[in-house]
């Protein structure tokens, strides 16, 4: 009699596991992530003002599209946090037509884009601060943070 309620169990555990084992493997590309690295330049645009040009190498390992609703770069410094959202893409497009001695530049995010599944591209983003190039260039990092339509925030640091 033990031994046949050890052998139902054990085929029991069994069965479990492999409908465990089933159900993750049916949702390894359902998370939505984005990786990659980060990028910076640093380009005074006069004594006061500078703009950071980021570039980032994005891989969307997910089965879905990333669909993006804001992008937001965070300037860390010593003294604290400059959060700043992003120049437009029509914005950012004029401004790689008139320096683009500071390029190379690539495609830029926006409001609405979605990045497919399963794939690798390079964005640059364009980021202006009410601060001289010196500040931006002795900060501890930029952060950017890429918020997806649905809720799930995504945040890349350049270190």
């Amino acid at each position: 009699m033990k031994d046949q309620f050890f052998s139902a169990f054990a085929i029991g555990l069994a069965v479990i596991a492999v409908a465990v084992g089933a159900v993750l493997y049916m949702q390894r590309g359902a998370h939505l992530d984005l990786t990659g690295p980060v990028s910076v330049r640093i380009h005074p645009t006069d004594d006061n003002t500078s703009l950071a040009i980021l570039n980032l190498h994005l891989t969307n390992p997910a089965d879905y599209g990333f669909q993006i609703m804001n992008v937001t770069v965070t300037l860390e410094t010593k003294n604290g946090e400059f959060p700043t959202t992003i120049i437009s893409r029509v914005d950012a497009q004029k401004l790689a037509e008139a320096i683009p001695e500071v390029g190379p530049f690539h495609p830029t995010l926006y409001t609405k884009y979605t990045i497919p599944p399963h794939s690798t591209s390079d964005y640059t983003l364009f980021a202006q601060y009410s601060a001289p190039a010196k500040i931006l260039e002795d900060r501890k990092r930029f952060l950017v943070t890429i918020d997806e339509i649905d809720g799930k925030s995504v945040q890349l640091s350049e270190k």
